[in-house]
């Protein structure tokens, strides 16, 4: 084989596609080193298990009384479905990758990441994967299936179609948010914006049609909060338009495309341990 096609073939290093590869791998290596502590995984389903009865607890008693709105048991529990599929990305991808944003400044471990020839964004937010986790997607889609089974019917197959496009931009902004609430720690090293993250996760616990008019401005306005658990449910159902999906999407890519400007900039102000 020649050079040229030797060269043709060797993967590019730098940029997306690049960081993508050693997200891919780090990942395997998660996976590998959890399939020799099997153990960590267990207590991971059984604590998961143990917060998603402790999280839905207040909404499903709520929903007795909700009826009358149209958010009986069945729906809400897709809704809470949504809601912990969103506790899953969070806990999954991004805790132990946003949170030792903190001490990677302090341990040098930034410093190494933003010298390499890859996508720094990437990896610092989905560097390292938290398998003991990974089995709340499980559980989010056996409880939506569960719903579906009690009541809570698509409203037809466009329906299901926006809605997966809606859950997959709301995964994106959550990933998106979480790194806005996180990413300041590269030059002001106390910086906490975790509460706010989790502030707008907990407030789509609850469908937004319920909340106060103001409210239901601010949390379609100013917070997203609407477009993560309420719009893809009520898109599901059929009682909202499918095209409304997109809007979440183009939200999604709005909100992707300011985080990695914003990142870029902080980066580029970035002193390391000189600092």
């Amino acid at each position: 084989m020649s050079r040229s096609e030797l060269a043709q073939r060797a993967p590019r290093v730098g940029g997306a596609a690049h960081a993508w590869r050693c997200v891919r791998v780090q990942w395997g290596l998660d996976l590998k080193a959890a399939a020799h502590f099997r153990g960590d995984t267990l207590i991971g389903l059984g604590v998961s298990l143990a917060w998603l009865g402790f999280a839905i607890a207040p909404v499903l008693v709520a929903g007795r009384y909700l009826a009358a709105e149209g958010w009986n048991q069945p729906r809400l529990l897709f809704l809470q479905a949504i809601w912990y599929w969103l506790d899953a990305v969070y806990w999954a991808f991004l805790s132990r990758n946003i949170e030792s944003l903190q001490s990677g400044v302090v341990n040098g471990r930034v410093d190494g990441l933003l010298t390499l020839p890859a996508d720094s964004l990437l990896m610092a937010s989905l560097g390292h994967l938290n398998v003991a986790d990974l089995p709340k997607f499980g559980i989010a889609l056996a409880l939506g299936g569960y719903a579906v089974w009690a009541g809570a019917v698509p409203g037809g197959a466009w329906a299901v179609i926006g809605f997966v496009v809606a859950l997959t931009a709301a995964s994106v902004l959550m990933w998106a948010i979480n790194v806005l609430c996180g990413f300041k720690v590269l030059t002001q090293f106390r910086f906490e914006g975790g509460f706010l993250a989790d502030a707008v996760h907990n407030l789509s616990r609850v469908p937004t049609d319920l909340y106060s008019a103001g409210m239901r401005l601010l949390f379609s306005s100013v917070l997203p909060v609407v477009l993560l658990t309420t719009l893809p449910s009520r898109v599901f159902f059929g009682w909202d338009s499918v095209w409304l999906a997109s809007v979440a999407a183009a939200a999604a890519v709005a909100l992707t495309v300011l985080t990695r400007w914003l990142w870029q900039r902080e980066v580029s102000r970035y002193v390391g341990l000189q600092g």
